[in-house]
């Protein structure tokens, strides 16, 4: 895999896969399987004049074949006649699809801000016994394109173009010069940053509160006399609208077993009650309404740097809910912390485990059936 800048990422959206292949010079990327050539294509143009690639593939396909060859073709000359191009390069990547019904492996990481090498050590908790990962977000602000490549870095090592990958944006992945540039790389759905989910026995939603403060917050826009309702580079509360409305079009799948993700947890904003932190608590009363309504089990979070169970008669509660909410990741003083978590269809085991591969904590939580309200 010589010209790989690193190993890809095969990500969960919708009921598809997204191949994400970062090269080291441009050229035409192709994933084939079972004989079936996928590519990345603009109105019918192949992507040649960059050095990645976000290619879409059928679950049941990649599932079926546990396999996959990525082609590269290196650009040469790139004109409106006669393009050159260099010889195919190929690298093969094995696939480990989610087929089981119990017990499964799931590994949850989130808040690495930067801090890659340590993370990597906690990720490695399951070994190969991993069975899906969720990347929730706060991987770190960004500021140049080698800050995604680095991520893109990171998430290609901990599954190795092997296990899927949940892969949600945080609040700190919404700051920096090129923060707009995140679909660039990441999965989105119809550009947005929400989107449904299914992957075998699975299925649910992922969610995107955006920052932790509102628009207009000095943090965003320390401009001297701007009008509020022009201050910033935000426009959070329109794009939660949004949310809602897509959230009101979920219907998920209860013979599977459905739960929800998302980087900050829209039940409690924070934990003190009425701090700048404590945020659009209409827009997510309606958000949790929604998800009872779709008989969701559990929510997994990050953002609060520390790892602990929301239950839901717990005080820190902003906005009441009926199911628990996983909090997975703790930035102690030399160390990181993520959450092994192992899942049945009605119960859970949660185990917050530290860079030594430690268990620290451990819950095990039942598990609910939602019903429509």
């Amino acid at each position: 895999m010589d010209f790989l800048y690193c190993k890809p990422s095969v990500f969960v959206i919708g009921d598809e896969y997204e191949i994400l292949l970062n090269g080291k010079e441009n050229g035409i990327f192709y994933v084939e399987i079972d004989n079936k050539i996928y590519y990345e294509e603009s109105c019918g143009v192949l992507s040649s004049e960059k050095c990645m690639a976000k290619i879409r593939v059928p679950q049941v396909v990649l599932n079926q074949a546990k396999k996959y060859v990525v082609g590269y073709r290196k650009s040469v000359n790139r004109k409106s006649y006669y393009s050159l191009f260099a010889p195919m390069q190929t690298a093969e990547f094995a696939f480990k699809p989610l087929e089981k019904n119990t017990d499964i492996h799931i590994y949850h990481v989130a808040d690495v801000h930067y801090r890659f090498e340590r993370a990597i050590k906690t990720c490695s908790y399951f070994g190969d016994d991993v069975d899906m990962f969720i990347v929730n977000g706060d991987i770190g602000e960004v500021e140049t394109e080698t800050t995604y490549l680095e991520v893109c870095a990171f998430v290609g090592e901990i599954s190795r173009g092997e296990i899927p990958v949940l892969f949600v944006r945080g609040n700190h992945d919404t700051r920096g010069r090129l923060a707009e540039l995140y679909s660039k790389y990441f999965p989105v759905q119809e550009k947005k940053t929400f989107f449904q989910f299914s992957l075998g026995c699975l299925n649910g939603v992922v969610l995107d509160c955006g920052e932790d403060k509102l628009d207009c917050s000095l943090e965003y826009d320390s401009s001297e006399s701007v009008p509020d309702n022009y201050r910033g580079v935000n426009r959070f509360h329109e794009y939660r609208k949004l949310e809602t409305k897509f959230l009101q079009s979920v219907t998920l799948d209860k013979n599977k077993i459905p739960f929800a993700v998302a980087h900050v947890c829209p039940m409690m904003t924070t934990m003190k009650k009425g701090s700048q932190f404590d945020i659009e608590r209409e827009c997510y009363q309606q958000w949790n309404e929604e998800l009872e309504r779709m008989g969701i089990r559990f929510m997994v979070c990050g953002h609060y740097h520390k790892a602990f169970i929301l239950s839901s008669d717990d005080e820190r509660n902003i906005i009441s809910h009926k199911y628990p909410v996983v909090v997975g990741s703790a930035c102690p003083p030399d160390d990181f912390w993520g959450a092994a978590i192992y899942l049945n269809s009605d119960n859970m085991v949660v185990r917050f485990t530290n860079s030594k591969l430690e268990v620290v904590e451990e819950h095990h939580l039942q598990l609910q059936k939602g019903e429509e309200i």
